[in-house]
């Protein structure tokens, strides 16, 4: 007789979310400019990580009636290391297409200053968030952005972190002519 069957739902607490458009805010963000040490609470074990914008991903509405709305994960947008090892932030990666959509243009026009911790502290965007796996096993460990869906809240056209949100009211359209 075989034995039964259990799910591996994953280690961590970290919700397991497969959202197709989502609109999430960046919160609690860090950067790490050269690799760093983290210790997991779990077991004390000790890992290196690669410098990158770490931050807390809040769902502010999930697409989907609203059960996964205020749900927390943590992301890194990492920087990669170039052919001659220094760290970059390179465009065809996640950092670089989140540095695209905070600051459109970012690549090709050098004007534009360097994206920093402050200008993803409250960043909103829309994503479609799906389960992160553990390269080594596979394992669903939680959530991540995927990269490629990243885009700009459309009815905030400025939505850089820091921006007003609302108009001046002389700059409000008058529609006290219109009929009900």
């Amino acid at each position: 007789m075989p034995l039964p069957r259990k799910k591996d739902v994953g280690s961590s607490a970290a919700p397991v979310l497969n959202l197709l458009r989502a609109h999430v805010r960046l919160v609690d963000v860090q950067e790490h400019t050269e690799p760093y040490t983290i210790t997991r609470k779990a077991d004390n074990a000790t890992f290196t990580l690669d410098p990158q914008f770490s931050c807390t991903v809040e769902v502010i509405d999930d697409g989907q009636g609203g059960d996964d709305n205020g749900a927390k994960f943590f992301e890194g947008f990492r920087y990669k290391q170039d052919k001659n090892g220094a760290w970059v932030n390179q465009e065809n990666s996640k950092l670089g297409m989140l540095s695209n959509v905070v600051k459109p243009g970012y690549f090709e026009d050098e004007t534009i200053p360097d994206l920093t911790a402050n200008d993803l502290k409250g960043f909103e965007m829309l994503c479609r968030i799906k389960p992160k796996k553990n390269p080594n096993n596979g394992q669903i460990i939680g959530s991540t952005i995927d990269w490629e869906t990243m885009q700009r809240l459309p009815n905030k056209p400025g939505n850089l972190a820091g921006e007003a949100d609302d108009l001046d009211d002389d700059m409000m359209p008058d529609f006290s002519d219109l009929k009900s």
